[in-house]
């Protein structure tokens, strides 16, 4: 999984696969952090009873392994089945393990659109890029009478991304139908940046005049778009950038490194 788990129990000979992650899980442990870092993208999927019968036979935790198809099947809730593993592996502190039941326990007050966004906006949060496009654009594809607010926030976010993967003109239509539906001069602002971004003073003025923008209003977010390119970030990346032509630079080096940022941007 990337990092050295201890573990008080002899790991599993055979490994649980965890399909929508991709990933095999040897122990009690590992299947505990599987669930702290993966509390927002948790389904009802994560129940079954293949997981229970390993549980039961390759880690030997019998008791533990009836408890968890009691809840599996008696229609039990995931804040419950999450909680048993938590609590039996004791890999993370209890008051820990009470937060992130909570966190299930509020996902499971929150209608099924909601809940997706919130799996969405984490693989935003944690530049799971690629990957929060795809849950976005599949979330506005299957949504249907949602409140229009949160449709625009969906489409916000989805800009977002986009931005971040220096798509700027996907970036600015999905800004700007997030606007038409949530009205937040949040959405309005972002999509003039992106035209910033594009250079593109056309558009940049047709969307400020539509929304009946000040010149005051226009000349603060020109200002904010300067700030950014005088931002400590861009002066260390110029700064990397002057070695290029200076004997014995180091350019494939930095641009490996780039490459290798946004491959890890743009995983899946």
């Amino acid at each position: 999984m990337g990092e050295l788990l201890l573990c008080s129990r002899m790991p599993a000979a055979l490994p649980y696969f965890i399909d929508s992650a991709s990933l095999h899980v040897y122990s009690l442990e590992e299947l505990s952090y599987y669930i702290g870092t993966n509390l927002y993208l948790l389904e009802e999927d994560f129940m079954s009873e293949e997981l229970c019968a390993w549980i039961e036979r390759e880690l030997h935790a019998r008791e533990l392994a009836a408890r968890l198809r009691k809840i599996y099947r008696e229609n039990g809730t995931l804040s419950e089945f999450a909680g048993c593993i938590l609590e039996e592996s004791g890999y993370h502190g209890r008051k820990e393990a009470e937060r992130m039941i909570g966190v299930l326990r509020d996902m499971e007050q929150k209608s099924e659109c909601e809940c997706r966004k919130l799996r969405a906006d984490r693989c935003l949060e944690n530049r799971r890029y690629v990957r929060a496009v795809y849950e976005y654009r599949r979330l506005l594809d299957e949504s249907g009478d949602e409140d229009a607010a949160l449709l625009g926030n969906i489409w916000h976010n989805l800009g977002t991304a986009c931005a971040r993967l220096f798509l700027f003109e996907e970036a600015a239509a999905c800004y700007t139908e997030a606007y038409e539906k949530n009205r937040d001069p949040e959405s309005l602002r972002e999509c003039l940046l992106a035209y910033c971004c594009m250079q593109d003073e056309v558009r940049f003025g047709q969307t400020a005049d539509a929304a009946g923008l000040t010149a005051e209003e226009r000349r603060a977010v020109r200002e904010t778009f300067d700030r950014a390119g005088r931002s400590e970030a861009i002066a260390e990346f110029e700064a990397q950038a002057d070695t290029w032509t200076q004997p014995g630079g180091k350019s494939a080096e930095l641009l490996e490194e780039w490459k290798a940022a946004y491959r890890k941007n743009c995983r899946i």
